[in-house]
């Protein structure tokens, strides 16, 4: 098991780009520890013949049917949905370019 103390906590800190203080050094290098002891006690359990999980529920997604609706027009033909965009082009939005 690697020993934890405050020099390994100081240097995942700076590591992660963190500023902390000297009482916050000590917290965390007793629960960075106890993390540590933990999964190092999660290595010993025999999962073979386990398999893997996306999530401890099995569910189904529920899924709906797509179904394809025409977008509403004002009474030119065109789609009300353009009467709201600041500049129109073809019948579409107008977008600054991109290159």
């Amino acid at each position: 098991m690697v020993v934890v103390d405050e020099k390994l906590t100081r240097k995942v800190a700076e590591l992660s780009r963190l500023e902390l203080s000297d009482q916050e050094v000590q917290m965390f290098t007793s629960q960075l520890g106890e993390i540590l002891k933990y999964v190092e006690q999660l290595q010993t359990v025999d999962v073979s013949g386990v398999e893997p999980m996306t999530h401890p529920l099995e569910m189904a997604t529920p899924l709906r049917e797509d179904v394809v609706r025409p977008s509403p027009v004002d009474e030119n033909g065109k789609p009300k949905i353009l009467k709201c965009a600041p500049d129109v082009l073809y019948e579409g939005f107008k977008v600054p370019p991109i290159l």
